[in-house]
């Protein structure tokens, strides 16, 4: 899940600039159209995909860590309670 997490962060980034190239080009040479453009298309629908699938791949992780840190303060408390019960009574 890192693996995936990691090269769908790096895609967004790439994609980002990548945005913000075609805006500042399309600012200056808006008779290209840099932004209306099949390939820009593609780049926009490719983009979204990446950061829906690294949202959800976040949320997942999240969940995922969440439910683990749930089950460790369980598993202490559990413990907690065994230890309180064991104690020694006072030696004479």
């Amino acid at each position: 899940m890192r693996t995936f997490r990691n090269v769908f962060s790096h895609l967004s980034i790439i994609f980002s600039g990548l945005f913000i190239t075609l805006t500042i080009l399309n600012q200056y040479n808006p008779g290209m159209g840099f932004l209306t453009s099949t390939v820009s298309m593609v780049f926009i629908f490719l983009f979204c995909l990446s950061v829906v699938a690294l949202a959800v791949a976040t949320i997942m992780d999240n969940r995922k860590h969440a439910k683990h840190m749930h089950h460790r303060a369980e598993e202490a408390a559990r413990w907690k309670k065994i230890s309180s019960n064991n104690q020694r009574p006072p030696q004479k």
